[in-house]
C-alpha cells in the first residue's frame, strides 16, 4: 500500500526518489527512478531532519514541517510524517519545488495511514 503511493511521486517532473526512513536512518519504503543511493539516503535524511528539528526547537521556532535541501543539481526535500517516520524527496533541476511540496501536503495523510 505505501509503494503505490511514493511512486505517485515519480510522476512530478523532475522527481527521482521518494523514500519513507524510520528516524534511525533505516529505510522503511521507497520508489526510485535512477540511481540514488537510498541507504545512504536514509541515514542522511534521518540525520539532517533530527539536526534541525532539534535547532528549531532550541532557537524556540516550533515544530519543523518540511526542511528544503537545495543544492548545484536539485533539490532534496524532507518532512517529518510521525514521531518514527520521515520523508525524502530527491529531484532534479527541471523539477517544480511549489509543485513537490503540493503534492506531499496533499498526500501526507494517505502515507501515514499506509505506515
Amino acid at each position: 500500500m505505501l509503494k503505490p503511493l511514493l511512486e505517485e511521486f515519480l510522476r512530478v517532473e523532475g522527481v527521482s526518489a521518494a523514500v519513507v526512513v524510520g528516524r534511525d536512518g533505516f529505510v522503511i519504503e521507497s520508489a526510485v527512478s535512477g540511481k540514488v543511493d537510498i541507504e545512504a539516503l536514509g541515514a542522511m535524511a534521518s540525520t539532517g531532519l533530527g539536526t534541525s528539528e532539534a535547532m528549531g526547537n532550541t532557537l524556540g521556532k516550533g515544530e519543523l514541517s518540511q526542511m528544503l535541501v537545495e543544492l548545484e543539481k536539485g533539490p532534496i526535500l524532507l518532512a517529518p510524517l510521525s514521531a518514527d517516520e520521515l520523508i525524502a524527496l530527491v529531484a532534479d533541476t527541471t523539477a517544480n519545488i511549489g509543485r513537490i511540496r503540493y503534492e506531499l501536503k496533499k498526500n501526507k495523510e494517505r502515507i501515514i495511514a499506509a505506515l
